[in-house]
């Protein structure tokens, strides 16, 4: 585990204890959130392409779907302002995805997969999402985790390495942009420092400052590469890239 949340009492106790800047923070973590995924949405649309890479689109769907679905044990069970006030961004957040979802759809085939049929196509994408559902059940059930918090750092680090390697792969901007990245950005920088400082003593441990170190690390590393990456011109198809990489390496 990042940080031992077995009683989630704990941690309801030091988020009313700071219950402003929890706010402050959390709402600024939330509009990068929004930011990032509104950009990603126009990005693709933009450059035709899938959004989100499909595993992390796929595991992100699977934790935020459940984390709705628990509405009972939100608003009843536990009846405290914080998960209450996160079920509803996560709503908003699911249903992003499931747009990501359908441009994935739409968009993803000619990249990922040009040589099946559609449907062969459509029926991969059910399956994994499938997959994904009974591996995060598993997951969550391996993670003495009950109000999502642990898991939740480890979507946001999930991001940025996953982000780079299709970046090195595309080698052109196709599908990112610095306005992404920017979103993104904020949206680590302002939840860990919410989370590391004020969600109480269970999340200040070596292990759970490494993960948020990390993040904002692979994050700066993703912002630089994008920046130094070419636009992608939809003319030249998706290795647009390629013939301007000399120049690239050539940036100082």
């Amino acid at each position: 585990m990042l940080s031992d949340v077995s009683s989630p009492g704990a941690v309801f106790d030091a988020l009313d204890e700071h219950t402003v800047p929890v706010m402050v923070l959390c709402t600024v973590a939330m509009i990068g959130n929004y930011i990032w995924f509104i950009s990603a949405y126009r990005t693709a649309k933009r450059d035709r392409t899938y959004p989100i890479p499909v595993f992390l689109l796929f595991f992100w769907f699977a934790h935020d779907s459940s984390f709705v679905l628990k509405f009972d044990t939100w608003f009843n069970t536990y009846d405290h302002w914080f998960p209450k006030l996160f079920w509803a961004l996560i709503t908003l957040t699911v249903v992003s995805e499931i747009i990501f979802i359908a441009q994935t759809v739409k968009y993803g085939k000619e990249e990922l997969a040009p040589r099946v049929t559609e449907w062969q196509w459509r029926l991969g994408l059910l399956g994994g999402c499938a997959a994904m559902f009974v591996a995060w059940a598993w997951l969550k059930q391996s993670m003495d985790d009950p109000i999502y918090l642990d898991i939740f750092a480890l979507t946001v680090l999930s991001y940025p390495g996953v982000a780079i390697m299709t970046l090195l792969r595309r080698r052109t901007r196709r599908g990112m942009s610095m306005t992404m990245c920017g979103g993104f950005l904020m949206m680590t920088v302002f939840y860990f420092g919410a989370s590391s400082f004020l969600f109480g003593p269970d999340f200040q441990s070596t292990t759970y400052y490494l993960v948020g170190g990390a993040s904002l690390a692979m994050a700066l590393a993703m912002t630089w590469l994008t920046w130094r990456m070419p636009e992608y011109v939809p003319e030249a198809g998706p290795d647009a890239g390629r013939a301007t990489e000399p120049a690239v390496a050539g940036r100082v």
